[in-house]
């Protein structure tokens, strides 16, 4: 390669990196704004893993500068990602008790001491059941999928309400049709004190993950695995 095309090679690939950073920069201002922020089937996950992939292409061609500017963007992504959920590994715990809860058999398993469902507008959101009589806890299983979104503040607050009347210990898992990093979601978890306990569960490379294991400190989960709303987790658990 010749000096002239050498020298314009150079000038594109600095050019291409200032543009680059110039977006990160933006597009990190965005997501501090509204995490839920997104474009062509993209989320907060995907741009992180982009930020991530875009810095090592910049360590590699030794562009410092750009190197510094998507190393603190992706930083502060995955800090948006770690505010509101696991990435790759979900929490665990040594319980003295442990609990196998299946999805799609959830409501007719034999064992429960108790049932329910909690209604809105003629339409059931969420089932319920108490199982273990030794050490008792109270399974919900959350279906947000065929909801109006206007709708599931309301049935947050709803949740809410019924889990701190319990005076057992309390999991909620399923499909909450929406991310973890979603505003009407983090309000839940903060006022209810509830975490999320697994790792993101993705049905497709451009899916947004909203299948989630929410429960307290005392809650671990040994193990789990979800495929179309099936499935099953093993948690295990203390009662204090």
């Amino acid at each position: 390669m010749g000096y002239l095309s050498q020298k314009k090679n150079k000038v594109r690939l600095n050019v291409f990196f200032a543009g680059i950073s110039l977006v990160s920069v933006f597009l990190v201002m965005l997501l501090l704004i509204n995490p839920e922020f997104g474009f062509w089937g993209l989320n907060l996950f995907h741009f992180y893993c982009i930020s991530i992939l875009l810095f090592l292409i910049a360590l590699f061609m030794q562009k410092w500068l750009p190197v510094a500017i998507l190393g603190i963007s992706a930083l502060i992504i995955y800090v948006l990602i770690a505010m509101s959920g696991n990435l790759f590994f979900s929490d665990r715990l040594n319980g003295s008790y442990r609990i196998t809860a299946e999805f799609n058999k959830f409501g007719i398993s034999n064992d429960a001491i108790t049932k329910g469902n909690l209604v809105a507008d003629e339409k059931s959101f969420a089932s319920y059941a108490v199982v273990n009589e030794d050490a008792p806890i109270m399974l919900i299983k959350v279906d947000f999928r065929n909801i109006d979104a206007k709708k599931y503040s309301v049935l947050l607050k709803s949740l809410h309400k019924f889990i701190i009347k319990q005076d057992i210990e309390v999991v909620l898992f399923g499909d909450f049709a929406m991310p973890s990093w979603s505003k009407v979601f983090r309000k839940f978890t903060e006022y209810s004190g509830m975490t999320v306990k697994n790792r993101f569960i993705f049905d497709s490379i451009g899916a947004v993950p909203s299948f989630y294991v929410l429960g307290y400190n005392n809650i671990g989960i040994s193990d789990i695995e979800v495929q179309a709303n099936e499935g099953k987790v093993v948690l295990d658990y203390n009662i204090l």
